[in-house]
């Protein structure tokens, strides 16, 4: 509850107009509203479910599904609104699905909804914007007017992963940041959001983008045979040696050396990748596609102490949806065909099996799993919004969408917030992405208070603006 001067005057997240109105003197003292809020955010840093998360599995949807046909179904609002698919019940009472996830509806105990997250992002309702915001917490300063997406540079903040990667190390010998499936990439731009950015090379994903439906292929992962380790490591020793007197390249170039050796000993962190010693019945049951045998991939790397594993959908966001295991979220055209016998039945048997097997193996507890595309689609069916939407199909919204959370101390079985009748706009607890960026901090254990300087020395917060969600916990 925000409180100024002891008690305040309502039970709910928002300030009051008495506290307001107290916020308005205090800035005459020099403490804007801002400065409040993150003072707030500071004091909440050691709050419910602070640190019980030891890694992270984000499933980033991009393309951006429906939440109204997915995990907010309407189904007293008009058809035009609330489509094909019937509401389904779930193992929670009065917590309803839409009948395209029956077996998610099964786990339903073990996860959250959030079902008011809203933003406006900057220009047009496009996914580049968007994007970025999520994946890294902070506005895309750079983007074009219309919202379109710039190739990542140096100068990008950096993604949640790369923070994660930064002030939450792995062990020696286990990977910090891991990003399989597909790259995100939107229009010609591959990356977006995704780097490590101001906090240098050494913070980029680990990347491993091949088919995991296959053997992977991990051959430029261990020394050539004529090279022991010991010869590998000598070689390193020496290059850091003269590094002080020779101009040997950027600094960043250390961590990547001293990463890549530490993987090369560690037979633990590659042996995660190698899905064949899963058994046959496990590696169905996820799902013999990208997006699922992904998601294995992502279980068998936090087990190994990874502490933060990206799995995005292997469609681009923008790309026509197609029929298939690995088409687009990006449904402005055939939207009730294309979730009702492609996407969903593909994230609907993979998630489940997620949750399923993180719960039996005693790891979702340490594991916080978050799945959310980049906004949601139009709550009323065929309506423009950027005049690119045809019969049956949803536009980009950004103003209300949902995200899956559990695991890593939020409590399962719940729905954060509400959205309108319509699932147009947050109805009650709105929440912010980069609030949903802050948790992701919060369960880990990173301070809120937490800053980095960019190259002109100034300093940087983790999050543009916005706070853990602590009701989750």
């Amino acid at each position: 509850m925000f409180s100024l001067l002891g008690k305040g005057g309502r039970l709910c997240d928002s300030p009051s107009r008495r506290e307001l109105l107290t916020v308005g003197t205090l800035s005459l003292l020099g403490l804007s509203l801002p400065e409040l809020l993150h003072r707030r955010a500071r004091a909440a840093s050691g709050g419910r479910g602070f640190g019980k998360a030891k890694s992270v599995i984000l499933l980033y949807l991009q393309g951006s599904p429906s939440h109204i046909d997915l995990w907010d179904p309407k189904p007293d609002a008009p058809v035009e609104y609330r489509g094909e698919f019937k509401a389904i019940r779930t193992r929670v009472p009065g917590l309803l699905l839409g009948e395209v996830l029956p077996k998610l509806a099964r786990q339903a105990d073990k996860f959250a909804l959030i079902r008011s997250l809203g933003v406006k992002p900057r220009g047009l309702a496009n996914h580049g914007a968007a994007i970025y915001m999520i994946m890294t917490g902070h506005d895309p300063l750079n983007f074009s007017p219309t919202g379109l997406a710039v190739r990542p540079s140096r100068e990008d903040l950096p993604s949640v992963g790369s923070v994660v990667a930064r002030y939450k190390p792995p062990k020696a010998g286990a990977m910090g940041y891991v990003a399989v499936c597909k790259a995100i990439h939107e229009g010609s731009v591959t990356g977006v959001g995704m780097y490590g950015g101001l906090l240098g090379g050494a913070h980029d994903p680990f990347q491993m983008y091949d088919d995991a439906t296959r053997p992977l292929r991990l051959e430029s992962y261990s020394p050539p045979p004529d090279v022991a380790l010991g010869r590998l490591r000598g070689r390193i020793d020496l290059r850091a040696a003269l590094a002080p007197r020779k101009n040997l390249g950027p600094r960043e170039f250390d961590g990547h050396y001293g990463k890549a050796l530490s993987l090369i000993e560690s037979e633990r962190a590659l042996r995660a990748f190698r899905l064949d010693e899963e058994p046959s019945r496990l590696r169905e049951r996820y799902g013999l596609t990208k997006f699922g045998q992904g998601c294995l991939l992502a279980r068998r790397l936090v087990e190994a102490g990874t502490r933060f594993v990206q799995v995005s959908w292997p469609a681009a966001s923008d790309e026509e949806p197609t029929p298939g295991p690995d088409g687009s979220w990006d449904t402005h055209r055939n939207n009730f065909p294309m979730l009702r016998d492609h996407r969903c039945p593909v994230f609907d048997h993979t998630v489940s099996a997620l949750l399923e097997d993180l719960s039996t193996r005693g790891l979702l507890e340490e594991t916080l799993v978050v799945a959310v595309g980049e906004f949601g689609r139009s709550p009323k069916l065929g309506a423009p919004t950027t005049a690119n939407v045809g019969p049956g199909g949803r536009d980009h919204w950004p103003a209300c969408y949902t995200a899956l959370i559990a695991g890593g101390g939020v409590r399962g079985g719940q729905a954060y917030g509400e959205s309108d009748r319509y699932g147009a706009y947050p109805k009650t607890s709105p929440v912010h992405p980069y609030d949903l960026v802050a948790t992701i901090h919060h369960a880990l254990g990173i301070p809120a208070d937490t800053e980095y300087r960019d190259r002109l020395n100034r300093p940087q917060r983790l999050v543009e603006h916005g706070g853990p969600i602590l009701g989750l916990f």
